[in-house]
């Protein structure tokens, strides 16, 4: 038995029909990058800001640094501004035991916290922040954060252990080093973690303190070596005053930059 299909007449698009076709489907693509961009922007806009804040937190950090180390430095400039002045001018010996008990040799040095600023910096994360303002002074405020440490780390230490230390020990006779030593740490000696670093101080010192005392006291320094003491003095202060200007510019600049990115408009 022969089957018949019905004939279906085919029906021939406009012109008009294919360009509103075409002009639908440009549109959806079109509105599809368009919220693809938006998200992006979006998503930008929030890894911006966390950024910010988490770069924030590293500046207040490096502030307090700031703080406690600007109080100390300005404390042993004033020190060594004061030996300085008056082993430049006294026209008699010095009581080398009393030096002993008070000459600072410690160094305060500032190390800058950039964790933030470099993870941003090597993911390209900089990108993120919109605000060129706000970009460029992060960018002003690392590149004086590593100048600050720079100078302490790098100059103002060299300064200390080839001309400060150096000259010290060329003046001064061993008992008075060992002597200041003692006198740091003999009112903590009991201490658990100062036993493990000093097992031995307080025992061997207590051997031969008589005669570590009467050596120090019977050492004389001359006039000009007393000149000598004043000129090392005063490049002590000159290296530390140089970091204290970077610490206290840097200080300020903090303040100011965090002002700037806690701003909302």
């Amino acid at each position: 038995m022969e089957v018949h299909h019905p004939h279906h007449p085919s029906h021939k698009k406009k012109w008009s029909e294919y360009i509103l076709e075409f002009f639908m489907l440009f549109l959806a693509v079109s509105m599809g990058f368009v919220a693809e961009n938006v998200r992006e922007k979006y998503v930008e806009k929030e890894r911006s800001e966390e950024l910010i804040q988490a770069f924030i937190i590293d500046i207040k950090s490096n502030q307090n640094q700031l703080d406690s180390l600007i109080v100390q430095n300005q404390r042993c400039s004033n020190y060594f501004d004061s030996l300085s002045i008056n082993h430049a001018s006294i026209d008699h010996s010095i009581d080398l035991m009393e030096l002993s008990k008070s000459l600072d040799f410690w160094m305060y040095r500032f190390m800058n916290r950039k964790t933030i600023f470099e993870q941003m910096k090597s993911s390209g994360s900089l990108r993120y922040i919109q605000n060129k303002g706000n970009l460029n002074a992060i960018l002003q405020y690392e590149e004086h954060a590593n100048l600050a440490e720079l100078r302490s780390l790098e100059l103002e230490t060299k300064e200390y252990y080839e001309q400060f230390r150096p000259g010290l020990e060329k003046l001064l006779p061993p008992s008075f080093f060992i002597i200041r030593e003692m006198g740091i740490h003999n009112s903590k000696i009991t201490n658990s973690s100062n036993l493990e670093v000093f097992p031995g101080l307080r025992k061997n010192y207590l051997l031969h303190d008589k005669v570590l005392e009467k050596q120090l006291q019977e050492t004389k320094l001359s006039i000009d070596q007393i000149r000598t003491l004043s000129k090392i003095w005063f490049h002590r202060n000159e290296r530390l005053q140089t970091s204290l200007i970077s610490q206290l510019a840097l200080r300020e600049e903090s303040k100011k930059l965090i002002e700037l990115l806690e701003h909302k408009e």
